[in-house]
């Protein structure tokens, strides 16, 4: 009988949908091991209400909870009237059984148990049944099973639609972060590289004022650099076959700080790192130079990063004086990125502000 969980998949076609009434056959098998004590009438009867339970099953199962009442009802019925013609009704009244246990809750199925049973009852006695111990054993006992395994099947089914649900919730929020990593990405790709081609714009754009063309030439010149790169990065980025070298672009950003005249120390230590930390430090790096471009009022800065055998340190000092912590996109995708790989970000703040960030790198701190 377990063909019948396929009430709580409405959904499914064929026969996984309908099979399982196959087993509605054992209601004949009185008709069929004595069929030539049966008259005409009887065997008419017997099949017309056989049809009439199968209509109304089918239309049970695909029915709503508000509705299936009256389909309940009127099953219970074809089986307390197709008793009078034969005794393979039990069959039917698990069937009915199994829907009362499916659709209903708790304080109702109470009531249609109570309903099952009378009519159970009432069959044997009024029908012309000849052993009504057998009749009844059976009826109850399939009944009894089949009402049971209604309820599991809704509890089945309640679990299922909780699970479909939550993955979806799943999807959404794993969709929601995939666009707040795109948007870190971006941010994190154009911050930097717009930062320097604005600059070297202004710069440019003085120096033509000043008519100092060749040097506006050089600026202007960069500037196109500087975009071709960021094309290069940004379609890298939106194909995921960005492959990041971290000492080559610690190379680059310490070379366009010099460029900005900035008065940069860098202390660099690095050996082989896992891929997913090299991405993750260079795009942290970055960010933070970004920051320096853009507020350090001193343009006097340090950068230290420095690998240990389970750790890469990251410290970014901007020897400017800092009252106020403002944490914007760049702070906060600073903090989140860290926090990817289980590590960690703090800013501090007053004579200097001081980026210190701690990624791990051994294998079991990355699972």
């Amino acid at each position: 009988m377990s063909s019948l969980n396929s009430f709580s998949q409405q959904s499914d076609k064929g026969f996984w949908k309908y099979g399982h009434l196959i087993f509605t056959g054992f209601y004949l098998l009185p008709l069929i091991i004595n069929f030539a004590s049966f008259t005409a009438n009887q065997i008419t009867m017997s099949l017309a209400f056989y049809v009439a339970f199968i209509l109304l099953y089918v239309k049970a199962i695909n029915c709503k909870s508000a509705g299936v009442t009256k389909l309940f009802v009127a099953m219970l019925l074809i089986c307390f009237c197709a008793t009078f013609y034969t005794t393979g009704t039990p069959t039917l009244f698990g069937f009915a059984a199994y829907v009362a246990g499916y659709a209903y809750n708790y304080h109702q199925r109470i009531y249609a148990a109570l309903a099952i049973i009378s009519t159970v009852l009432l069959s044997a006695y009024i029908g012309d049944i000849g052993k009504v111990q057998y009749f009844l054993a059976v009826a109850l006992i399939l009944c009894a099973a089949l009402f049971s395994y209604g309820i599991a099947a809704k509890r089945e089914s309640l679990y299922k639609k909780r699970e479909q649900e939550s993955a979806n919730q799943l999807e959404q929020l794993a969709a929601i972060a995939e666009r707040e990593r795109i948007a870190r990405d971006l941010h994190d790709i154009l911050g930097h590289s717009l930062s320097s081609i604005a600059l070297k714009a202004e710069l440019a754009n003085k120096l033509n004022q000043g008519e100092r063309y060749a040097q506006a030439n050089s600026e202007i010149a960069q500037v196109a650099d500087l975009a071709r790169q960021l094309l290069s990065d940004v379609r890298s980025a939106v194909s995921d076959l960005k492959q990041l070298n971290l000492v080559s672009q610690v190379a680059q950003l310490k070379q366009r700080l010099i460029e900005q005249d900035f008065n940069v120390s860098f202390n660099v230590v690095l050996n082989t790192l896992p891929a997913k930390v090299e991405g993750i430090a260079g795009l942290i790096i970055k960010e933070a130079v970004t920051n320096l471009l853009r507020h350090s009022s001193t343009k006097n800065c340090e950068i230290n990063i420095e690998q240990t055998a389970q750790q890469l340190l990251i410290t970014v000092i901007d020897r400017a004086p800092c009252s106020t912590l403002n944490s914007g996109n760049g702070l906060n995708g600073i903090t989140e990125r860290a926090e990817q790989l289980k590590g960690s970000a703090k800013f501090t703040c007053g004579d200097t502000f001081t980026l210190n960030v701690i990624l791990p790198i051994t294998a079991k701190d990355l699972q």
